[in-house]
């Protein structure tokens, strides 16, 4: 018995010192962070104040012009599939984008708006290109816990093919990836200086 008393004081002892360690250790790794994404706002209204300003942020870093290189499925480290130039640019305000696309193989041309709904807290996007049939509608989620919307499709009309849904990610200031969630391909985008 005096024994296993021995070992529990030990194991009593480690405790004490280790808890304080490891939660030390936890919160300088973004812990305390962690657990004040994850608690719940106080009311919906709450929750889109609380997006309103990492969206204004992740649309801020948009504008300016981007290079464009796309490239499909087992293309790792070869040339890009497809580049081109993308420009982007305020709409009426910090929540509202218009971009322009050209390739520069193709004559195919795209343009689009992109931006954020502050009453309803989602993002929204919409695309038309020279090379397809009808215009792309989006609506994204952003994440709570990194740079990183994703995007659904808004349904279609009758008879035509649903859009894919799609994550657009900001790597840096100068890199954001926008890619299908089946992973088909990806646009890598770095700034221009």
């Amino acid at each position: 018995m005096s024994l296993y008393r021995k070992y529990l004081r030990i194991a009593g002892l480690v405790a004490g010192i280790v808890s304080p360690a490891f939660a030390a250790s936890l919160s300088a790794q973004g812990g305390g962070q962690a657990r004040r994404a994850v608690a719940a706002p106080a009311s919906d209204a709450a929750a889109r104040e609380a997006l309103l300003e990492p969206a204004r942020s992740m649309l801020r870093h948009l504008v300016g012009r981007w290079r464009v290189e796309i490239r499909f499925a087992g293309n790792f480290d070869g040339p890009p599939d497809a580049s081109g130039t993308r420009v982007v640019a305020p709409l009426f305000d910090d929540l509202r984008l218009q971009w322009t696309e050209a390739l520069d193989s193709s004559r195919t041309r795209s343009q689009g708006l992109l931006g954020f709904d502050s009453r309803s807290g989602r993002f929204y996007s919409s695309t038309v290109d020279s090379a397809g049939s009808g215009a792309e509608f989006l609506t994204g989620t952003l994440s709570t816990l990194e740079p990183l919307v994703t995007f659904n499709p808004i349904a279609p009309a009758s008879g035509q093919k649903a859009t894919e849904s799609f994550t657009w990610t900001m790597v840096d200031q100068d890199h954001f990836t926008w890619a299908p969630l089946d992973r088909g391909w990806r646009a890598v985008l770095t700034r221009e200086q």
